[in-house]
C-alpha cells in the first residue's frame, strides 16, 4: 500500500500491528511540539496522522499534500478544526465507544474518593497519623445519596447505572438536547442545571468542550452547590473556571474536587490545586486503561484502513464542532 501514518504520542502495539499487516509504515513522533510535528509532517508526507490531545494546527493539516485522514484516539475533537478538515477533504476519525466504559469507571473512582475523603486520608496516614479513622469527619456512604450529571450521554448513563444498581444512589441531570425517552436509565432529568448544582451530594460534568460550553462552569454554578457536596471533572479543563473552583473551595462552598483533566496540561507544578488535601488529582487517565486504548487504537486504525481503501468509515467525526 506504501501509506505513512504519523503517530503524534506512542501508539498501542495493537495499532502497529495491524497497520503493518495492511503494509502501512508507523512513524512515532521524536516531538512534542507542533515546530517538530511540522517538520516530520513535511519530510514524510504523511498520508495519515494519529492523535490523542495534541492540537492538530491549520498549518499541520497543510504540510503534507497527501494528508487523507486524522485520526484521533478517543472521543473528545476539540483539538482540531473539523471544519477545515472537511474544507481541505480530510477525513476525521475518531473512536467514541471505545472508551466510555472507561471514563465511567474512573469517575466513579473519583465519586469514591470524595466520598471516602481518600486524599487528606492519604496525607495524613504518611504523616503518621494512623488514628486519622477516629476523627475522621465529613465521609459518607453513597447509598441514598443523590448523583447528579451535567449532560446525559453516553459516558453519563453509564456511570449512572453504576450509581445506581451497584451503590443505590439516586441520580438526577440536565441535558438539554435529551428527553427522557432517550434515556437507557432512570436518571432524573432537571429541567435546569440550576436545581441539579443545589440539589445533588456529587455533582459530575460530562459536555464536549466548545465556544457555548467553554468556561460555563465557574462560581455561581460551585457557590450553589451544598457545603458537603463534591466536584468531579473527566471531560475537558477547560470546562470550568479554575480560579472560581479554588475560591469556592477555599470558601467552604463546596466540600472536596476529583480533577482528572485541567486548562494547562500537564498542569503546572506550581497550580494551586497541587497543595489542596481536598483536591483529587489523576493526569488525564480516565481513558487509559489497556483494555481501552487496545479498543480505541484499532477502531482509529481500521478506519485509517478504510479511508486508505476508499471506504466510508465506520466512526468518522461529525460534520461540524
Amino acid at each position: 500500500m506504501g501509506y505513512k501514518v504519523l503517530t503524534l504520542k506512542h501508539m498501542d502495539e495493537a495499532g502497529h500491528k495491524y497497520l503493518a499487516e495492511h503494509g502501512v509504515e508507523v512513524i512515532t513522533s521524536q516531538y512534542d511540539s507542533e515546530e517538530g510535528f511540522l517538520k516530520e509532517i513535511t519530510e514524510n508526507q504523511v498520508d495519515a496522522i494519529y492523535c490523542r490531545v495534541d492540537k492538530i494546527t491549520h498549518a499541520m493539516m497543510d504540510a503534507s499534500a497527501n494528508l487523507k485522514v486524522i485520526a484521533k484516539q478517543g472521543a473528545g475533537l476539540d483539538n482540531m478544526d473539523l471544519a477545515y478538515a472537511a474544507e481541505k477533504g480530510i477525513q476525521v476519525v475518531f473512536s467514541p465507544a471505545g472508551n466510555a466504559q472507561t471514563v465511567a469507571e474512573h469517575a466513579t473512582m473519583l465519586l469514591l474518593e470524595c466520598a471516602q475523603r481518600a486524599r487528606y486520608v492519604d496525607c495524613e496516614m504518611r504523616r503518621g497519623n494512623f488514628n486519622v479513622r477516629y476523627t475522621l469527619t465529613g465521609t459518607h456512604d453513597l447509598q441514598g445519596h443523590v448523583l447528579g450529571l451535567i449532560g446525559c450521554g453516553r459516558i453519563s448513563q453509564l456511570f449512572a447505572h453504576i450509581a445506581i444498581h451497584g451503590f443505590g444512589m439516586k441520580v438526577i441531570g440536565y441535558d438539554p438536547f435529551l428527553k427522557p425517552e432517550m434515556l437507557r436509565e432512570p436518571i432524573e432529568l432537571r429541567p435546569t442545571a440550576e436545581e441539579v448544582w443545589k440539589e445533588a451530594d456529587y455533582v459530575s460534568i460530562h459536555m464536549q468542550s466548545n465556544d457555548a460550553t467553554r468556561y460555563s462552569v465557574g462560581y455561581a454554578q460551585f457557590s450553589s452547590m451544598k457545603p458537603t457536596a463534591s466536584f468531579i471533572n473527566c471531560a475537558r479543563g477547560d470546562l470550568i473556571v479554575e480560579e472560581d473552583l479554588i475560591r469556592a473551595l477555599d470558601e467552604g462552598k463546596l466540600a472536596n474536587a476529583a480533577l482528572d483533566v485541567f486548562e494547562q496540561e500537564p498542569l503546572p507544578m506550581d497550580h494551586p490545586f497541587l497543595t489542596r488535601e481536598n483536591v483529587v488529582l489523576t493526569p488525564h487517565m480516565g481513558a487509559a486503561t489497556e483494555d481501552s486504548v487496545i479498543r480505541c487504537t484499532l477502531s482509529c486504525c481500521e478506519d485509517i484502513v478504510r479511508v486508505f481503501n476508499g471506504e466510508a468509515p465506520v466512526c468518522p467525526a461529525p460534520k461540524h464542532n
